[in-house]
């Protein structure tokens, strides 16, 4: 059965390294959305891989796809093609003919944006020109993939784009579109990458009634219809997104995958979040630091409302739970099981005024006893009483089974159920 890995928090899950994990059993791995802001770690046998484009399948030698809903930064793609080709021999990546490009003029729009928005109202953009390049998309401005083959409509459109944005770009003291040399530089990439452009018909015809296997960027929480909006990203990262992304008619199962608490970067509502030393240790002892802003994360309590509301949106058949093992070492484990005890049901999470009103209390939370460290990874019914329980009480709560429990970033650090 096909299967789609998709973060139900704020992103940040683990997706990259379970991604990793599970591709073994399949035959082509595809991203469907975002772009090189979202970020990707995994650690094989001590070698750090870190991905942004390029689905974590690649480092089994699977053939990789990125779909139709990618947005993709020409600059950014040779680079980390060229570095995993340095860790990987003969890497297979294909892209979508219909993928839509970052150009320079899209980072200069994203940092205009941003500094057009007071402190409060700023969502922490990446700055990568992901935003701009998916509202060209959508105003049908895009410079497409297939239109590299032909100079004269790069140029064409690139007259049409330079006109229509250089007085934003002038005004803002941003230097201004360079036809000549955005040509010179598209024909460049082409030249470097036209082996790899395919037609989506072409990946639909040579994997049919092959095994697929999706890889989401970003978490559902900051999809951009479903998610905490205005503080989300540009794309639809849920599952139902799938399908539009990648021009894979198929049907697969939903892999939920959460942390065992709860991280967020960049500005909104973080109901959970603490503001303490636990916070701080949770932040340290996890390494929450952005793979791609570099950002310290935002740490808070497994938010329990919001992960079934996830659950909900991306059909989730089972979960995966990762980096319990950061909490080890805590006296006592708290998880939200409601806002200000009201049921999950009367909570909008597009209203971010309301989540931003929230003030929880103690009897929103579930407290668990420590459970010490892990010392035995071979099975689950090795795994700590206390941890155990706090599995259990996940599961009640949600009415899904956690299948997968990730206990550390290697590969071999992982059980499955």
């Amino acid at each position: 059965m096909n299967k789609a890995v998709i973060g139900l928090q704020w992103g940040d899950e683990g997706k990259g390294k379970i991604v990793d994990y599970l591709s073994e059993d399949f035959d082509l791995v595809v991203r469907y959305q975002g772009g090189n802001n979202a970020g990707h770690t995994v650690i094989v046998e001590g070698t750090t891989y870190k991905l942004n484009l390029i689905p974590s399948g690649v480092i089994r030698g699977k053939i990789c796809f990125l779909g139709q809903g990618v947005v993709l930064d020409p600059n950014h793609f040779s680079n980390e093609y060229d570095q995993i080709a340095k860790k990987i021999d003969n890497p297979k990546v294909f892209l979508s003919s219909n993928i839509s490009l970052i150009l320079n003029y899209h980072k200069q729009l994203d940092k205009i944006n941003e500094l057009i928005l007071n402190v409060e109202k700023k969502i922490g953009t990446t700055s990568k020109g992901i935003g701009p390049a998916y509202q060209d998309k959508v105003g049908r401005k895009s410079i497409k993939l297939y239109d590299l083959k032909y100079k004269n409509i790069i140029e064409e459109k690139l007259y049409s784009i330079k006109t229509f944005y250089d007085p934003i770009l002038e005004s803002f003291n941003e230097s201004k579109i360079n036809i000549e040399q955005t040509v010179k530089d598209l024909l460049c990439f082409y030249d470097l990458v036209k082996d790899l452009i395919v037609d989506n018909s072409l990946i639909k015809k040579e994997f049919k009634n092959k095994k697929v296997l999706f890889e989401g960027a970003q978490g559902a929480l900051l999809d951009l219809d479903h998610g905490s909006y205005p503080f989300v990203t540009s794309s639809n990262t849920v599952s139902s997104n799938i399908v539009i992304g990648s021009a894979l008619q198929v049907d697969y199962q939903t892999v939920g995958i959460f942390k065992a608490y709860t991280t967020r970067v960049g500005n909104g509502p973080f109901p959970s979040e603490l503001f303490d030393d636990t916070g701080n240790y949770i932040a340290e002892k996890g390494v929450e630091i952005g793979t791609v802003t570099k950002r310290k994360r935002r740490c808070g309590w497994l938010d329990l409302v919001s992960l079934k509301y996830s659950c909900e949106i991306n059909r989730v058949n089972e979960l995966c739970m990762t980096k319990a093992d950061v909490l080890n070492s805590l006296s006592e484990i708290k998880v939200c099981k409601s806002y200000n005890s009201k049921e999950y049901e009367d909570i909008n999470f597009s209203d971010s005024e309301f989540l931003e009103s929230l003030s929880l209390e103690e009897s929103d939370f579930e407290f668990f006893s420590s459970w010490g460290e892990i010392e035995e990874l071979s099975k689950y019914e090795t795994l700590p009483d206390n941890l155990k329980k706090y599995i259990a009480y996940i599961e009640n709560y949600l009415n899904i089974p956690i299948k997968i429990i990730s206990l550390g970033p290697e590969r071999n650090q992982t059980i499955i159920r």
